[in-house]
């Protein structure tokens, strides 16, 4: 019993989180959310797959490893997906088909080698190969089967690479626009999904590893099995919960960094000279008229103020001032908040926190501590 509850478990979180995104897609349409719900879709059938080989359904193996030969290599790929949408909203209707093309194909052929197995063939694959990992005694269709499965888990390892080091550098760039765009952050930047997409490439790198050593080593094991198994509910738990509540996506973000109508565009030459003189303007205006006290001051904003482009005020702190947009507006309110401590002691901390520009006491104390060497005391 023990063991049949943990071989479906991963199945179980997938089917709740599926269906939870699947009435949220109800409400709200996105594109985001379709790729998150088709992960877990995708990741449940796999779990599903897993079940049943786990529970010797020796009978249904056809049909669950056909589809485990699609899953298998579809997941990261998917995540991949999600990852793209979220952070860079480029939407094209071949790109997804082309990153599953690999796993669509494993699966049209491990599911024709199955069609044209005869009944000995399949058995003899079933007991010796996926219960064994033994492929010394098999021939014809059941051996090239064996090789179909062989090349599933090299495909499967070349896809961790690439989506990690891909991912990791869409999400990073993601959150630099949003700190040089934002002096609010707050629920704009992915700043769990980087450690969710290490720790799922760790994992599936000891996916990997299981499947070298063979997925048969864990099934008279209740604690062989249960490690993986609860390992991967966690993780699938968080990546679900993590991407229903981030709402903030690169669609979000193009909209609001879109150059009002009117706004003054140069040529290239003249961006220098630009970039070189405003700096000055930048902070007579922020400290002279206390923007930095407008709690979702955007570069926009500031740009309409000074009447100039965007792109302009973005070099001139980004690469003028070393510093992102969040950070310099930030450091104002704080500077801003230490003064109201220092003339006012006894303010609460959470009103020093509205007061300076802050949407939330969480941003006050973070900032507080980036920028100040001592608690805040009020």
């Amino acid at each position: 019993m023990v063991a049949t509850i943990l071989s479906i478990l991963p199945a179980m979180v997938c089917g709740v989180l599926t269906a939870l995104l699947a009435l949220d897609l109800c409400r709200v349409f996105t594109r985001t959310r379709l790729y998150l719900l088709l992960f877990m879709l995708v990741a449940g059938l796999l779990y599903i797959a897993h079940g049943a080989y786990f529970n010797h359904l020796s009978e249904a193996i056809p049909v669950t490893d056909t589809i485990y030969s699609f899953c298998n290599p579809a997941v990261f790929p998917l995540f991949y997906i999600y990852i793209e949408e979220l952070t860079t909203g480029r939407h094209n209707r071949w790109r997804p088909v082309l990153y599953l093309l690999p796993s669509l194909l494993c699966m049209t052929v491990v599911g024709t080698l199955y069609s044209i197995m005869n009944t000995d063939e399949t058995a003899v694959f079933v007991k010796q190969y996926l219960y064994c990992g033994d492929s010394s005694a098999l021939s014809g269709f059941a051996w090239w089967q064996a090789m179909m499965h062989q090349a599933i888990k090299i495909i499967f390892a070349l896809q961790i690479p690439f989506v990690f080091f891909s991912g990791w550098r869409k999400i990073t760039r993601f959150n630099q626009q949003i700190v040089g765009n934002y002096s609010f952050t707050e629920n704009k930047l992915l700043t769990t999904l980087k450690p969710l997409l290490l720790i799922f490439a760790m994992a599936s790198v000891a996916s990997f590893v299981s499947n070298i050593i063979g997925r048969h080593n864990f099934t008279d094991s209740i604690g062989m099995l249960a490690i993986p198994s609860v390992s991967f509910s966690v993780l699938l738990l968080l990546i679900g919960h993590t991407g229903m509540h981030q709402h903030f996506t690169a669609k979000e973000l193009a909209e609001d960094i879109c150059e009002p109508e009117g706004t003054p565009k140069k040529k290239e030459a003249e961006t220098n000279f630009v970039v070189d003189t405003i700096g000055e303007e930048i902070i007579r205006v922020v400290d002279g008229e206390q923007l930095y006290l407008q709690p979702n001051l955007k570069i926009n904003d500031l740009a309409q103020r000074l009447n100039t482009n965007r792109e302009y005020i973005y070099r001139a702190i980004n690469i003028g001032m070393g510093q992102s947009f969040a950070d310099f507006i930030n450091s104002r309110r704080i500077d801003y908040a230490a003064r109201l401590l220092e003339n006012n002691p006894n303010t609460p901390l959470s009103e020093v926190a509205l007061k300076a520009g802050f949407s939330s006491p969480s941003a006050f104390y973070r900032n507080w501590k980036r920028f100040k060497d001592y608690p805040p005391k009020g």
